[in-house]
């Protein structure tokens, strides 16, 4: 991949330094369940760049295994990824786990067991925000998850969002690294894409057209991503993990513990 792809993106940085502002980014990296190569692949890379990785993980799927892998990966914490990542959509039609297709306590409940038991693998590594899969969920379950102890909401960024309450801070990804089929496949979206997705975000914060709070989210899928989807992230974090305009935020960061 060349650097002119990503042209267009160190414009818009060189925008938001000349006003003197700073550039917030994030990482989020989905579907972690055990121990892999490709997530030893993910913490090589954060350790590496040094930056900091929300690691949205399984409960139903995660142990005492992948706790080990992420006990000594300096930039990563855990963010809640449903409870099982299971399809209860009766038809189909839209994934869909935290919807109301069961009794709304039964959903409650599985995000309470998957909390209590990342709370007690992950201890301060866990970070309490709840990560949909598919990026899905009933907005009447929103309400409960301040309650529940969640801190924290983050779903893929689209023109029609849920609003979470005053205590929830809904913070999204707007870049996907991944382009996904109907039948799941994934490969590299193209740095054009990635760019544009990036540079769309940062420049309605910039010109307040969108929160300007909001940091701008990248988004991975460890197990699905092939050389040139990580070719690109490298070379993102390379251009950006010393540019005076940047700042790489922590899940920690983003959503701190309350005072």
């Amino acid at each position: 991949m060349t650097l002119e792809a990503l042209q267009p993106f160190l414009k818009e940085l060189d925008a938001w330094q000349k006003a003197g502002r700073t550039v917030e980014l994030w990482w989020r990296d989905d579907n972690a369940t055990v121990p892999t190569v490709e997530l030893d692949r993910l913490i090589s890379v954060s350790n590496r760049h040094e930056i900091p990785c929300g690691l949205a993980a399984i409960p139903a799927g995660a142990g005492e295994p992948l706790r080990k892998a992420v006990s000594d990966a300096a930039h990563v914490w855990v963010l809640q990824h449903g409870f099982s990542h299971a399809d209860h959509s009766p038809d189909g039609s839209e994934h869909f786990e935290l919807g109301l297709h069961r009794p709304k306590s039964v959903v409650l409940d599985e995000l309470r067991q998957g909390m209590l038991k990342f709370n007690q693998l992950f201890k301060v590594r866990f970070v309490p925000v709840l990560v949909p899969p598919w990026s899905h969920i009933d907005s009447q379950l929103l309400p409960y998850l301040p309650v529940m102890g969640f801190r924290g909401l983050s779903c893929v960024h689209r023109e029609q969002r849920p609003v979470p309450p005053d205590d929830l801070r809904m913070v999204n990804v707007h870049c996907d690294v991944l382009a996904w089929s109907e039948k799941g496949d994934a490969g590299f979206a193209g740095a054009d894409a990635c760019v544009k997705d990036m540079v769309d975000h940062l420049r309605a914060k910039r010109t307040g057209e969108a929160d300007e709070t909001e940091p701008t989210g990248m988004r991975t899928h460890h197990l699905d991503m092939e050389a040139d989807a990580w070719e690109f992230v490298e070379t993102l974090f390379e251009l950006t993990r010393d540019h005076p305009a940047v700042r790489w935020l922590s899940p920690a960061g983003i959503w701190p513990l309350p005072e």
